[in-house]
């Protein structure tokens, strides 16, 4: 119950800062928040680890630390590699970490080459540049960790390059099928006030980002900048030049073949837990566990790495292999 009265009262803390910022913005003419360069970003942003590498004509901005079985991490959507800090810092000492900004987010650059057909199908994109990123470090195999829209390149790429992949890990994946009802990007009547900036603000940010953190922590000042920082850079690739396209998850999950830990925020608003089950319903051709985080939402690894980061680190060395199971398909005589 005081789970549910914390959650509930953050709710409506940031419910109330949003009905603030619309007063703010309906008593004045409110001007666009400041555009930021991506060199000035990357002066912000860019540590002493940063590089940068030329993949299919995109600048990625990547991060390669640590010596030992490689583990390649696929950030969200809104974020950034930066986001890894944390996990990076646990396994740096016992793995090679890789990371990396998908083309067009980030501190990476922005397209550079003319879409086939005039659009980039945008996760069938960064599968590309994972690949071409693989392929550029000529690694050995290695385990995959990704989040959210990370997910949705994540297993892809680990369907299609089975023999590349040793682990895969998918905290709160994307790549299930929409409806209007499920799109997590839908337009809600709580944000409608920010829905025609083409930059958005801070609070924005600070209100969008928490909705995502239902427990009663609110997310740290760093992520909420970092998201604001990294959404209002100037030099972009129109995303009309983009689509989203979920294909055939069913058919995609089946081909995978690594052993597969599924992690989820039971109390995710953007993703719901049940798709965990459907994902490990659907991965017949790989051992697989799936664990739920009571109280946690979309980003469980910055809203309670204490939580989350042991247990991927426990499936990394092996420590939960008898704890996974594989999904076997019944045949129906008629």
């Amino acid at each position: 119950m005081a789970n549910y009265v914390d959650a509930r009262t953050k709710s409506m803390k940031y419910f109330a800062l949003a009905i603030a910022s619309m007063a703010i913005s309906l008593s004045a003419v409110a001007e666009d928040p400041t555009q930021i360069g991506l060199e000035e970003l990357r002066a912000k942003y860019a540590g002493g680890s940063s590089r940068f590498v030329t993949i299919d004509g995109a600048e990625i901005h990547y991060r390669d630390e640590g010596q030992g079985p490689v583990v390649i991490l696929l950030h969200a959507s809104y974020f950034n590699l930066l986001a890894w800090d944390e996990l990076t810092e646990a396994l740096v000492n016992d793995y090679r970490v890789i990371r990396f900004d998908f083309p067009n987010v980030g501190l990476s650059g922005p397209e550079t080459k003319e879409p086939p057909g005039g659009k980039f199908n945008l996760i069938e994109r960064n599968v590309e540049i994972l690949e071409g990123l693989v392929e550029e470090f000529d690694l050995e195999p290695f385990a995959l960790v990704a989040t959210s829209s990370g997910g949705s390149v994540g297993f892809r790429y680990a369907s299609r390059f089975p023999e590349n992949v040793t682990r895969l890990v998918l905290i709160n994946s994307a790549g299930m099928p929409r409806t209007a009802r499920t799109d997590p990007n839908r337009a809600r009547p709580e944000t409608a006030q920010w829905d025609d900036m083409p930059v958005r603000p801070r609070e924005f940010w600070e209100f969008s980002v928490n909705q995502n953190f239902p427990s009663d922590a609110d997310a740290p000042d760093w992520f909420v900048d970092l998201a604001y920082d990294l959404n209002r850079r100037g030099e972009t690739t129109p995303v009309e030049k983009y689509f989203f396209e979920t294909g055939d998850p069913q058919s995609i999950l089946s081909g995978i073949q690594a052993p597969t830990l599924i992690l989820w925020g039971k109390a995710n608003p953007t993703v719901m837990h049940l798709e965990g089950d459907v994902f490990q319903h659907w991965i017949t051709s790989a051992p697989s566990f799936l664990k739920k985080y009571e109280g946690l939402g979309h980003y469980p690894y910055v809203e309670a790495p204490e939580r989350v980061i042991p247990d991927v680190a426990a499936f990394l060395a092996g420590s939960w292999d008898d704890r996974l199971r594989q999904t076997q398909r019944v045949k129906v005589t008629p």
